[in-house]
């Protein structure tokens, strides 16, 4: 019978709403309208009330965060071979959460920071990850999991490769205007639909 990891669950979850110590020390320094959402060119186009985004935003991501680790427990097949890889990704999303939520606070308190080459950097930070540890898995990619073992690494082998790339464009955007970090955005969707339609025409 398949477990759910509550010992990973319980503790990301509480780095999830860890910057809520944060968000209530400086409560009565922050705007009623806090910024929580910039376009392109780094200008705010969406809000959450004080209070949303200081409670309500870690408590949203403890919701996502458990969905995330119960779905990967319960369908994973290989869970001790792949005990190690789903462990790094499921300290993802707290990750993010704790470092957007720091720097969404310090544009509050009126510092001035390129969100665009943050959220530019965590998506490479990401794919990097993802890149090193794709190909140890066993199994735990959709849609490949009826490959035998070596097609199943092989794939995953040129998947992780893909991944360090895009993370390594990612990284490289940073220096240089906003149409470069959307150029590489475009080229990563692009990316994932040829491999969504490969998987289609492979199924037909």
């Amino acid at each position: 019978m398949k477990k759910i990891n509550f010992k990973i669950l319980i503790l990301t979850s509480i780095v999830c709403l860890l910057p809520i110590i944060l968000g209530v020390y400086f409560y009565n320094e922050l705007p009623e309208q806090v910024a929580v959402h910039f376009n392109i060119n780094n200008e705010p186009d969406n809000y959450f009330s004080k209070q949303g985004f200081v409670f309500g935003i870690p408590f949203m991501m403890v919701a996502i965060q458990i969905f995330v680790c119960m779905v990967s427990d319960l369908s994973d097949k290989n869970p001790e071979a792949n005990k190690k890889a789903v462990s790094i990704f499921k300290w993802i999303i707290p990750s993010i959460t704790v470092i957007l939520y720091i720097v969404t606070l310090m544009i509050a308190l009126g510092k001035v920071i390129d969100i665009r080459k943050i959220a530019m950097m965590i998506l490479g930070m990401m794919f990097i990850v993802l890149g090193n540890y794709t190909p140890k898995t066993k199994g735990m990619i959709n849609g490949m999991r009826n490959l035998d073992e070596k097609e199943y690494k092989k794939i995953a082998r040129i998947l992780g490769y893909t991944f360090i790339i895009n993370g390594l464009l990612c990284f490289i955007s940073i220096f240089f205007n906003q149409y470069v970090s959307i150029a590489v955005v475009v080229l990563v969707v692009i990316e994932a639909i040829a491999l969504y339609s490969y998987k289609l025409l492979k199924k037909k």
